[in-house]
């Protein structure tokens, strides 16, 4: 995908984000966000600190836009960032390194796109729920919500990547 059409992507995957944060409530068990998702297709030539900046610029943008707490998604979106090209290597593909481009379901199949995706999911819902909820709910109520959370933004997710990956 060219530059205008990658930014055409990431500004319409942000605004369903919001749309997602402001008027989809499924309750406090379940939070769905794409933000692991976004961080996924930033291209694999990036510098890790500019993913990391990045990742904060969309979490803080998520924050103040979606009258969230200001620095709680921009804090999981940088955590879920920074591990990203290890993650990269571990589970989707050493000898890819040399690759310069998105990273798309086509390319390397299902079940490791799905894991790597899973893994950044799961990264940014830690955060995320251990920052809104650590103090005030019992663990077993924080437990679900992680779980339940995950399996719904990978969901999600997932749905969006299969017609993405026609696209390119």
């Amino acid at each position: 995908m060219n530059k205008p059409g990658n930014i055409l992507f990431f500004i319409l995957v942000f605004l369903l984000q919001l749309v997602i944060s402001d008027y989809l409530n499924l309750g406090p068990w379940v939070c769905l966000t794409l933000v692991p998702f976004l961080i996924l297709h930033i291209p694999l030539s990036r510098n890790p600190h500019w993913v990391m900046l990045a990742a904060f610029g969309i979490g803080l943008g998520l924050d103040i836009l979606s009258a969230g707490v200001p620095g709680m998604n921009a804090f999981a979106a940088v955590l879920t960032a920074a591990p990203r090209k290890f993650f990269y290597r571990t589970l989707v593909n050493a000898d890819r390194q040399d690759k310069t481009e998105i990273l798309l379901l086509k390319d390397v199949g299902f079940l490791k796109y799905a894991r790597f995706l899973i893994v950044l999911v799961a990264i940014y819902l830690a955060a995320f729920i251990l920052l809104d909820c650590v103090s005030v709910q019992p663990a077993g109520f924080i437990a679900i919500r992680f779980a339940a959370s995950t399996l719904a933004s990978t969901a999600l997710s997932l749905l969006l990547a299969i017609p993405l990956q026609n696209r390119y």
